[in-house]
């Protein structure tokens, strides 16, 4: 067991022996605190697990609260989730918070100790809890967690965590003028004693007007439901199994909670694709989500399959814009009103009205998005009038944070589609939330509320580590399913020499080598000219070895198939153009290509970036016709390659998938070594401009 583990452990015993845990005692024993002015107070917040005393039942009621005991305090009252670092491996890694390429990934620097003088401490799990919220923060690599706390310090944690810390305001003057703290405690330099924190928690907890409600929200887990270790990382992350682990302790002392998602959950890995979404749909019921909106990869099978999901969920699918022959089908909310604790919560949903560019047109025949913004504003407006505050499920992309600007009402918003892990931003009145994406993080919110008011929020991105528990109920159904599917995935169909790079900085900036093998497989198959492959169709990399039917899968999660299209010389150049129109954001349009070479200045402005196109080692003829392989996402205009849809012919219709051509590929050649070969020649790249 590392030494992490070992302090966690050790502070589950200590809780144990003094506290019994969370388990409510008829009387905390303690021998003590009858000369208190604070008894009945240190007794109430006993009954709640707040807080503890010595192994000798004392409670110490006139000793001076360290900031150890402090934040504990806080973390246990205002239910923030207890933080279990990993151990830093490496002496020199540095502690990072957020990321905001959405090709960023929660490697072991999101989860190392804060401070080094808390890596071995009893109370580092809370420590780390109020730091995760920014109620308080380190001094470079020490936080001094033996410092003993001032009254007005004690009241100014309060402020950050009750209030939330991005606020510009004095939190001890605000605190006091909600009647939340006394004026003199704000104003005190004095240490704060164990009892006088005791009296001040308990004024605030059993105020009858206030109350905090949990929100735990997740986005773009593209059916992730398992660990996985990202690029870069010594260590796997994320996990759904985890995921609900947490949300289970923070139900036992919080019944107050909510379970949110903003798009984009039931597919694109081989157990969501090989169940069409079934095994995701089964765990976020086990998990006991209230809703979830429909994101773009939400239509990534045809809609009967959406329907019949929809039909499954024991949650509502919200989507406040999307139509079916024109009407709004009877399986799809525009909103909901959840009320917890006397306060009623409106959750709307809203799609982004482009989703039909990112899926195969099969898939959305029949189907239109109304403009969000507009269908936004509408929902908000219809119950605005019922609700204390809206919660909005946005799988807007880019548009995240333009909502705000364009639709008023809307107090949080949770943003699907943008991949990137952030701080809460403030934009008008809504607070923009950024849950990042694949499981590899659950963002929790509490939202405190004074006489039927949100006075304010704290956020905390919990990362899904190796070293936290997992729900066994939702182990087993990954479990079974993967067994159901189990078999024929494990068998070999190649090998290969070399890794095979298919990380999305990759394929979605330059050439992949992965990229250029999946190329040649659909010339192969179709005797074509030249491919077209998007990068963002290719999901993952393959390491060097034997190369399973499950990788493949994994790489081509896809249900695309192989075409072959007669387009002009001209067409290949615009679709080229169009691909690297918006580099350097790493986008799924970016071509990878076969039988023909490109470069572009990434310096000129987009449409008009292409240089130079060579098809076998000559000047494209721009009138001259092609035979192009491609697959029937972007020959059916995904992506917005409307001229691969609009100005060529079809020559043929393959029943081959992708992944099926790439797997025959390799069983013909048996073993491969694909190189970089100068396919994408790059000038003035994103690093050097």
């Amino acid at each position: 067991m590392n030494k992490l583990a070992t302090s966690a452990a050790t502070l589950l015993l200590t809780c144990s022996l003094l506290t019994g845990g969370r388990t409510v005692q008829a009387s905390s024993g303690f021998s003590d605190i009858e000369a208190s002015a604070y008894t009945q107070q240190i007794e109430a917040l006993y009954q709640r697990g707040i807080i503890n005393g010595t192994p000798e039942g004392l409670y110490q009621p006139q000793r001076q609260l360290t900031k150890a005991e402090a934040v504990t305090l806080l973390s246990r009252a205002f239910h923030l989730s207890p933080v279990y670092p990993i151990e830093r491996n490496q002496d020199d890694m540095q502690k990072t918070t957020t990321y905001t390429d959405p090709l960023g990934v929660i490697d072991d620097s999101f989860s190392i100790p804060s401070a080094r003088d808390i890596e071995e401490h009893w109370a580092l799990p809370y420590i780390e809890s109020v730091l995760k919220v920014r109620g308080d923060e380190t001094n470079g690599n020490t936080y001094d967690p033996q410092a003993l706390v001032t009254k007005s310090e004690w009241v100014e944690l309060l402020g950050k965590i009750i209030l939330g810390a991005d606020l510009t305001v004095d939190y001890k003057s605000k605190m006091a003028e909600l009647g939340l703290a006394s004026p003199e405690y704000a104003a005190s330099s004095e240490p704060i004693t164990r009892e006088e924190a005791a009296g001040s928690l308990y004024d605030i907890l059993y105020h009858p007007d206030f109350k905090i409600i949990t929100v735990f929200a997740t986005a773009d887990i593209h059916a992730h439901l398992e660990p996985y270790k990202p690029a870069g990382s010594e260590n796997e992350i994320g996990g759904l199994a985890k995921m609900s682990h947490v949300i289970d302790q923070m139900r036992e002392v919080q019944p107050n909670t909510l379970l949110i998602d903003a798009g984009d959950a039931p597919y694109n890995t081989n157990i969501g694709n090989l169940t069409e979404g079934a095994a995701t749909i089964e765990i976020m019921n086990e998990m006991q989500y209230d809703a979830m909106v429909l994101g773009n990869h939400d239509f990534d099978f045809p809609f009967d399959v959406l329907e019949r999901n929809a039909g499954d969920a024991q949650f509502p699918f919200l989507s406040a814009n999307t139509r079916y022959n024109g009407e709004q089908p009877d399986f799809l909310k525009s909103s909901i009103i959840k009320e917890i604790d006397g306060i009623r919560i409106g959750i709307i949903g809203v799609t982004d009205d482009q989703s039909h560019h990112f899926t195969h047109p099969k898939n959305v025949e029949g189907i239109t998005f109304q403009d969000h913004f507009e269908a936004a504003q509408n929902t908000v407006s219809a119950i605005q009038d019922e609700t204390d505050i809206i919660i909005a499920l946005s799988h807007l992309h880019g548009d995240n944070r333009q909502l705000p600007t364009e639709v008023s009402g809307i107090d949080i918003e949770i943003g699907g589609g943008q991949d990137i892990v952030a701080y809460p931003e403030q934009i008008g009145d809504t607070w923009l939330i950024s849950p990042g994406k694949h499981a590899e993080t659950l963002n929790q919110i509490n939202l405190q509320f004074l006489n039927g008011e949100m006075i304010g929020l704290n956020f905390a991105h919990l990362f899904m580590t190796y070293n936290l528990e997992q729900d066994a109920a939702v182990t087993n159904i990954i479990d079974r399913h993967l067994e159901e599917i189990g078999g024929k995935m494990n068998e070999v169909v190649g090998k290969t020499l070399t890794p095979l790079d298919g990380e999305r900085q990759t394929v979605r900036l330059k050439e992949s080598n992965l990229g250029n093998a999946i190329a040649d497989s659909l010339v192969d198959l179709t005797g074509a000219d030249i491919a077209l492959q998007n990068g963002g169709g290719v999901r993952a990399s393959i390491d060097e070895g034997d190369i399973t039917l499950e990788e493949i899968y994994t790489v081509l999660p896809f249900d695309n198939t192989v075409v072959m299209v007669e387009a002009s010389g001209q067409t290949i150049w615009d679709a080229l153009e169009h691909s690297v129109s918006s580099y350097p954001s790493a986008a799924g349009s970016f071509l990878q290509v076969s039988g023909l070479s490109y470069t572009f200045d990434a310096a000129k402005e987009p449409g008009s970036r292409l240089v130079e196109v060579l098809v076998d080692g000559e000047p494209i003829e721009l009138t001259k016709m092609y035979k192009v392989a491609a697959n029937d996402f972007l020959t059916g205009g995904g992506d917005h390659f409307d001229m691969l849809k609009d100005e060529t012919t079809e020559l043929l219709k393959t029943k081959h998938f992708l992944r099926d051509a790439f797997t025959e590929y390799l069983q013909s050649h048996g073993t491969i070594e694909p190189q970089l070969e100068q396919r994408i020649h790059i000038l003035n790249p994103a690093s050097e401009q």
